[in-house]
């Protein structure tokens, strides 16, 4: 697996020459809003972290983006406080046919589309990334094809399924964190924060506007892959490294962190260290001059205060923001049109 991994690279994007050819796209000029996507529409079938973090850049960057779920799967909720702004949310189930028919329409008119599960479950669906090239061969108008899964696009794991806390324990991502903590050699402590989850979908989104910039200037068809492992690898690499014992137990002393330990889940030990943030840091986490919060009017949560996108430009008609505030999976009506 690691060896297989180690031959791609972290932002994996490329032309799919086998494609019917189709002409360049520009970008579209949207009269109200000069933020750098406005006019790239967004399909995305994902779920809990790592692909709603594709969605949620991209739409804080002007897409418009449609999250396809099925209300019978299970997702966290609270996820979707955050990972829903800027977004329509529809429910579809694609084990009913009108479903499916109804997700390709929505592809059809669509630049780009995100999925989050395995290979070849979602090309027995008929989403598959060749599906989609023969679609938009068909129509004449190249796509971005983004895939975000646990174990990279090849290689003897790539079809199994798999969350950030396997992805952690495959890259070794855990063994050192149970070391940094000072535990016996082989204990595994999970990473308190979702930062395999989050890098993976900033790469799937990175890799997207690489695709899209290259559709505008050459045309085609292209594929990017985003994998927690990767993600996770990467941060153990040299470029990155470590950070000392020493640089931990001086972190541990300022924010005055509880115990954390192999026994407890990824949910307990960010509690723990959310809380240290807070005492240390208060002003981040109120409305005020430091704040890195976007305030929201009422929404189907009421007034809501999210972390604002972490790349701001000096320009604020086209720096990153959201402008609808989240809504819970499935909301919209299901026969929504394009913005």
């Amino acid at each position: 697996m690691g060896k297989r991994l180690a031959e791609h690279p972290l932002v994996g994007y490329s032309r799919q020459s086998h494609a019917i050819p189709t002409p360049p796209i520009p970008f579209s000029k949207v009269a109200n809003d000069k933020r750098p996507l406005a006019g790239i529409k967004v399909v995305e079938l994902v779920r809990i972290i790592a692909g709603p973090v594709i969605g949620s850049t991209l739409a804080a960057l002007g897409a418009d983006v449609i999250r396809v779920n099925c209300s019978r799967l299970v997702d966290l909720n609270v996820l979707q406080l955050t990972l829903n702004a800027g977004k329509r949310t529809i429910d579809l189930d694609l084990t009913k046919k009108e479903d499916k028919s109804r997700l390709r329409e929505l592809i059809e008119g669509a630049d780009v589309f995100v999925q989050g599960f395995r290979p070849n479950a979602i090309a027995r669906k008929g989403f598959g990334v060749n599906d989609l090239l023969e679609m938009a061969g068909n129509r004449g108008k190249g796509i971005v094809y983004v895939e975000e899964n646990c174990y990279g696009p090849d290689g003897p794991y790539h079809e199994r399924p798999g969350w950030q806390q396997i992805g952690d324990a495959a890259s070794g991502s855990s063994y050192v964190m149970g070391r940094s903590l000072g535990f016996t050699d082989g204990t595994s402590v999970l990473p308190p924060l979702p930062i395999s989850d989050m890098t993976t979908g900033l790469v799937g989104a990175l890799g997207a506007l690489m695709a899209l910039r290259d559709r505008s200037r050459h045309g085609g068809s292209y594929r990017v892959t985003s994998s927690l492992v990767k993600a996770d690898t990467i941060n153990l690499e040299p470029e990155i490294g470590l950070y000392s014992p020493e640089v931990v137990e001086k972190c541990t002393q300022l924010f005055k962190w509880g115990h954390i330990g192999p026994s407890q889940f990824v949910t307990e030990i960010l509690l723990v260290v959310m809380n240290g943030w807070k005492n240390v840091f208060p002003q981040y986490f109120k409305a005020g001059p430091e704040s890195l919060l976007s305030s929201f009017g009422e929404g189907p949560w009421g007034k809501m205060e999210l972390l604002r996108p972490v790349a701001q430009l000096s320009d604020p008609s086209v720096t990153p923001r959201w402008l609808t505030p989240s809504v819970p999976n499935c909301y919209h009506d299901r026969n929504i049109n394009w913005l």
